[in-house]
């Protein structure tokens, strides 16, 4: 990971996180685009987050195991995806809700919160948001994409800039840290300085 990314990402956690669990970093595994995250959780900055999104490998609950251990073993946290029962058997730190899981939600987070694991939540606009916001039990972090035009979707539509503002200012206003995701490079992250996001998420940064 490009340090001077780094080293913004962790700027905007210092100023903007709600909550001293929350990484400046979050890197999602792909079964495509990044479907072994191991190398580069070695480069990630300490205390950085991977959520673990591989729905169909055939050895999946293994790779997870490995996966979390090897978090741990770097100072990193560990999220799984949309699997309550996985996150629950190893212990992971997190749990992510990705934008299909909207209709359990509610049990998914009430299991989660019972558990004190830290919640993420996919988050493509603002009545995703508001639904989660509306919730007895809160999500921890919104990760709102796609900010820029990202490379897993080439040529699909992102937010514009004031609809991530408004958005971004929502959550933080209702203390759930918000992540940029989608396109994100240094660049990009520097036109959302003033923004109150306290870190990034994505795939390409990380590899």
């Amino acid at each position: 990971m490009e340090p001077k990314l780094a080293k913004l990402a962790w700027q905007l956690n210092l100023r903007n996180a709600p909550n001293h669990r929350l990484s400046p970093v979050m890197v999602m595994s792909d079964d495509k685009r990044l479907p072994d995250p191991a190398p580069a959780l070695q480069k990630l900055p300490l205390g950085s987050s991977l959520v673990f999104r591989h729905y169909h490998a055939p050895d999946r609950d293994k790779q997870a195991l490995a996966l979390r251990r090897l978090c741990h073993k770097l100072g990193h946290l560990f999220f799984v995806a949309a699997d309550m029962t996985l996150a629950l058997r190893l212990k992971a730190d997190g749990l992510h809700m990705p934008g299909y899981t909207r209709k359990t939600g509610k049990t998914l987070l009430e299991c989660a919160k019972k558990h004190h694991l830290l919640v993420s939540a996919a988050i493509h606009d603002m009545a995703q948001l508001r639904h989660m916001i509306a919730m007895q039990n809160r999500i921890d972090a919104a990760i709102i994409s796609p900010v820029f035009a990202t490379q897993s979707h080439p040529g699909a539509p992102h937010l514009s800039a004031k609809d991530f503002g408004r958005m971004a200012q929502l959550a933080a206003r209702n203390q759930i840290g918000v992540y940029a995701m989608g396109g994100i490079d240094f660049a990009h992250l520097q036109r959302l300085d003033q923004k109150p996001i306290c870190g990034i998420a994505g795939i390409g940064f990380a590899t």
